[in-house]
């Protein structure tokens, strides 16, 4: 069948005029073989016409591009000229390795070939032999295992806020300034923004954050004996958890929130006990002849630290976070006081006791959970420092220190004893730092 160029009719092979409209019929000059259908009516002329121009113009395209990426090569190596060659592929920067300082991640660079062209194995996966490339289209985000950058980095300034114990005065009521007059406080780590939180008459101290923020757990003399009580970061809702005839205080709350260690019991013969932090029945954990006080949960919740009166001194213990696996870790004849862990969870700060005849009177140490590798971080000539607690990231250290007129006051320095700084200046002595989540 042969169909008309004009009106699309099928005509036999052997008609040389459409039968519809008597237009004179021929094949196509293209390729007879590949009609199977009506194709658009068309005139020879304009046939001949559109094999002629399309060639001509792939041509003059394939001259112009070789023409502008010469003149891009060109002008980018003219010295001084102010040309900037055009964003091509290989101009193209590759990705850099970043390492954010929380958490954070790390972008691996794509890979590239001598020309600094992107190849197309970009990244090798971790758990694949070395040799086996993966091909990515883009970069692989791999999280890291902890910040990349120096802890002694500059650009990284202390954040957030301490809660604090002070006998500072309080306006409109008597004080005699001592411990009995001590309040709750909060404030920025660059000493603005100071909050009292408390105003009760007796004891209001040893604060401590919970992990959310939200709340704060703290010991309370405004019902007779210490004991344990909670409120809002703000002061508001106190409310009382512990009721031991004999007190309860130094609380300190687990990683979850769902619990709060403290000391109870007789003094002589204190232990270690947990109770809600919705309310409820306390547990003991621990049953030991001699007094254990100032617990502290390690980061993940599974082991507590404390300090127990071993013989005439105090020394620092670790055990299972359920009272079991009980193991001492310093020794010798000078007190080891309030441990507090690193976030590492491989590390314990703490300091010697103040005063006294001591060697190494009011020092601050570092030392490793299994009691090895005990280092002084303060120095002995800079006044009694006490009661450290770690920044969230482990980068500073908040501590209370007599080194300025013997007031005590609260003070940052970085886990070597460096760089340190002063936060309060306050009639009062300030005690008992705590950094906030």
């Amino acid at each position: 069948m042969i169909y008309c160029g004009e009106c699309g009719a099928q005509n036999d092979e052997q008609n040389e005029r459409c039968v519809r409209c008597d237009t004179p019929l021929a094949l196509p000059a293209d390729d007879p073989d590949s009609v199977t259908g009506p194709i658009p009516a068309r005139s020879d002329a304009a046939a001949r016409s559109r094999r002629i121009v399309l060639p001509v113009l792939l041509v003059a395209m394939g001259a112009f591009v070789l023409l502008l990426g010469g003149w891009a090569a060109f002008g980018a190596n003219l010295p001084g000229s102010g040309v900037t060659a055009l964003r091509t592929p290989t101009a193209r920067a590759t990705a850099q390795n970043v390492a954010s300082e929380n958490g954070n991640a790390t972008i691996t660079p794509q890979a590239t070939s001598a020309e600094g062209r992107p190849t197309r194995a970009t990244t090798a996966s971790p758990a694949l032999p070395s040799s086996t490339a993966r091909p990515t289209a883009a970069p692989t985000v791999t999280p890291s295992a902890s910040p990349t950058s120096s802890p002694r980095d500059p650009n990284v300034q202390p954040m957030g806020r301490l809660v604090f114990s002070s006998e500072a005065p309080v306006p409109g009521r008597p004080s005699a300034g001592t411990e009995e007059d001590r309040d709750i406080y909060s404030i920025r780590v660059d000493g603005t923004g100071r909050v009292r939180l408390t105003a009760e008459a007796g004891f209001d101290g040893q604060p401590v954050w919970a992990p959310t923020g939200e709340a704060v757990a703290f010991a309370s003399e405004r019902t007779g004996q210490r004991q344990i009580w909670t409120m809002n970061a703000d002061g508001g809702k106190a409310r009382q958890l512990s009721d031991d005839p004999n007190g309860s205080e130094f609380p300190d709350w687990s990683p979850d929130g769902t619990l709060i260690a403290y000391e109870g019991g007789p003094e002589i013969a204190s232990d270690i006990w947990t109770v809600r932090a919705s309310g409820g029945g306390p547990v003991r954990l621990t049953a030991n002849q001699m007094l254990e006080t100032a617990p502290a949960w390690s980061p993940t919740g599974d082991r507590i630290t404390f300090m127990g009166l071993a013989g005439k001194h105090f020394h620092l213990f670790v055990m299972d976070a359920d009272g079991r696996n009980l193991r001492q870790i310093t020794s010798g004849n000078i007190d080891h006081r309030f441990p507090r862990w690193f976030p590492d969870g491989r590390r314990i700060l703490y300091n010697t006791r103040t005063g006294g005849n001591s060697p190494q009177p009011g020092q601050i140490h570092i030392i490793n959970a299994d009691g090895s590798n005990d280092r002084q971080i303060t120095q002995n000539n800079q006044g009694r420092n006490g009661r450290a607690y770690p920044s969230p990231d482990g980068r500073y250290i908040a501590f209370n220190s007599d080194r300025k007129d013997g007031n005590y006051e609260l003070y940052l320095m970085r886990p070597d004893g460096t760089e340190v700084r002063r936060i309060t200046r306050t009639p009062g002595d300030d005690f008992e730092p705590s950094w906030s989540p």
